[in-house]
């Protein structure tokens, strides 16, 4: 008995033991795991404030506006004139090199021979710097430090050599005092390796530090796509072949006479060297830019620094014909037969009218109501409809002279409770009653009078804001791609037309809207020449806003949103090539 009892407390005690040691091994585990999970937090948080230095520390260069000149003389020396170049658009540019302790974050490496964290990082091909600039902007769109349609690239010769200038015309950014050159650069005269960090020296006038020696940068060849249009390649830039990479600042390894502006060297797109890094600059998606002739003059006051366009739903099939009922509130069509409502504060999209009879433009009336302009097609009304939504909407008017419309396209109205429209046949199989695809007023009561027929195929119509001015886009897909003037008679004519601009080959204009100064925001364009094109009244360029898709129709908000402008057209693509690209509703706020 005593025996058995022994074993029994033998058995309890190895048993306690064993639960000891299993909880303190537990404990452990959960020690280690703290730890491990503590470390990994603050290696994620360093690599954020890594990646949100690097976003920092981009400046952005405003040609046109002061202090930016529009104007370059690209590669002037003292013993040679440079070439004329007008940059059309801002773009931002980093302040310092790419320091080793962000290379290293993104590369995994750190290639360097002489090494230190904010030493600026070298031993790189061009290869190399053109992987890194796409992974770091990976990196930065995952963490919504740059916008979805930014990206981070090698800046070209002429944004580069812009920027180092900063507005000078000499020699050096500085001048041509070669006594002031030890304050900005580091060279063979006052370094003995790539020793020291980044910035140590005297910035250029707009913040850029080691224009001037420290390392020679990676650069674009002058006559990439991403140059401006119209950037030619001097003569002396010849000889540039694919397998070439183009120096540009000089290093420490240099003479003084290296370390001008205009010196460019051409080496293998394979040189690893210690006296050679890079620059990067932030610009919108490569390819984003407008039809040949659209030259803009005022981009920076149109378009305030930093603004593009946020897309806030992607789940249409074909949207158009955006219209603002109240502040905060837009309606817009989605093509297959129903209208929706967004709540701008919040993006959520509901259906405020179902079935539309193929609605496509709108347009608020005075007393509140909507005016449709309904299509052809199954299920289209090939009306002018009237209402209000939750309620049924009438026909406003939807025959001239007994025959039906082709097919309603967009509408305005104007002070005096009629509307405008186009009348144009893109798709729909029913039978053509009216040979004309005119302009047409329907009165308030109404009644429908020809405004004019001397276009060809009309869609987009606006009006200036004091009603006198008429703008028609006419878009044939085998015709005319113009945007049109007209002036506005008291009978609701369109007399006098006037080709504002013509697209070409290129897309056309769709929809409209007109600012409070008159200035008209065009849709048009596909691919990389998607975006809305900013006219004056008179027709002169004065912006392009890069959308990220071909873009059909946009509109104006109400009250504080009254420089908002709201988009309609092809969202972003799909990061899976096999799915269909969505159309949806966008945004971009214009207000100072």
């Amino acid at each position: 008995m005593s025996v058995c009892l022994s074993d029994s407390v033998a058995v309890w005690v190895a048993s306690r033991r064993r639960g000891l040691l299993m909880g303190v091994v537990c404990c452990l585990c959960v020690v280690v795991q703290a730890g491990w999970a503590r470390a990994q937090t603050e290696e994620d948080d360093r690599a954020k404030e890594l990646l949100r230095t690097f976003a920092d520390e981009f400046v952005e260069l405003s040609p046109g506006t002061d202090p930016f000149p529009p104007r370059l003389a690209y590669g002037r020396m003292a013993d040679r004139p440079g070439t004329p170049v007008v940059l059309p658009r801002s773009f931002k540019i980093g302040t310092v090199e790419v320091p080793q302790n962000l290379w290293e974050e993104v590369m995994g490496h750190n290639p360097s021979r002489w090494k230190g964290p904010r030493n600026s990082v070298e031993m790189l091909s061009f290869d190399d710097a053109v992987e890194f600039c796409h992974r770091i902007t990976q990196r930065l769109r995952d963490e919504e430090l740059i916008a979805a349609n930014e990206l981070v690239r090698l800046p070209t010769e002429v944004e580069w050599e812009y920027a180092a200038r900063a507005g000078g015309t000499g020699d050096y950014t500085f001048g041509n005092d070669l006594e002031l050159l030890d304050d900005h650069a580091w060279h063979t005269g006052n370094a003995a390796g790539n020793d020291p960090p980044v910035a140590a020296k005297l910035a250029n006038a707009w913040g850029l530090y080691d224009v001037h020696g420290y390392l020679w940068e990676w650069c674009l060849p002058t006559d990439d796509a991403s140059d401006p249009p119209g950037v030619d390649r001097p003569e002396w830039a010849n000889g540039f072949t694919d397998d070439n990479g183009v120096l540009r600042g000089g290093s420490w390894k240099d003479r003084a006479v290296e370390l001008r502006l205009a010196v460019r060297r051409q080496v293998p797109r394979s040189t690893r060297d210690d006296a050679v890094g890079l620059r990067c600059v932030l610009v919108p998606e490569r390819g984003a830019q407008p039809v040949k002739g659209f030259e803009p003059t005022d981009q920076n006051r149109v378009v305030p620094t930093g603004r593009h366009v946020e897309w806030l739903w992607n789940q249409g099939e074909f949207t158009e014909g955006p219209v603002a009922i109240e502040e905060g509130e837009v309606l817009f069509s989605d093509i297959g037969d129903r209208t929706l409502r967004i709540e701008t504060s919040s993006g959520k999209v509901t259906v405020a009218r179902e079935p539309s009879g193929r609605g496509n433009g709108m347009a608020a009336m005075p007393d509140g109501r909507i005016a449709v302009a309904e299509g052809a097609n199954t299920g289209g009304g090939r009306r002018i409809s009237i209402g209000r939504i939750g309620q049924e909407f009438e026909t406003l008017a939807e025959s001239l002279d007994g025959k039906r419309f082709n097919s309603p396209n967009d509408l305005v109205a104007d002070q005096h409770g009629g509307v405008y429209f186009t009348d144009p046949r893109y798709v729909g199989d029913e039978p053509r009653e009216l040979e004309a695809e005119a302009v047409y007023y329907v009165s308030p009561t109404g009644e429908v009078s020809l405004a004019t027929d001397d276009v060809t195929k009309p869609n987009g119509i606006v009006l200036s804001p004091d009603g006198t001015t008429a703008y028609v886009a006419d878009h044939a897909p085998d015709g005319p791609r113009t945007l049109l003037k007209f002036q506005v008679t008291d009978e609701h004519r369109l007399i006098n037309p006037q080709v504002l601009f013509d697209f070409g080959t290129s897309r056309g204009i769709d929809g409209m809207a007109v600012n409070e100064r008159g200035e008209i925001f065009a849709t048009a364009g596909g691919g990389d020449e998607a975006g809305i094109y900013v006219f004056s009244g008179e027709g002169r360029a004065l912006a392009f806003i890069p959308t990220p898709g071909a873009p059909t129709n946009c509109t104006f908000g109400r009250g504080s949103e009254a420089a908002v402008l709201y988009i309609t057209g092809e969202g972003p693509k799909p990061t899976d090539p096999a799915e269909p690209r969505r159309y949806g509703i966008g945004r971009i706020d214009l207000r100072p």
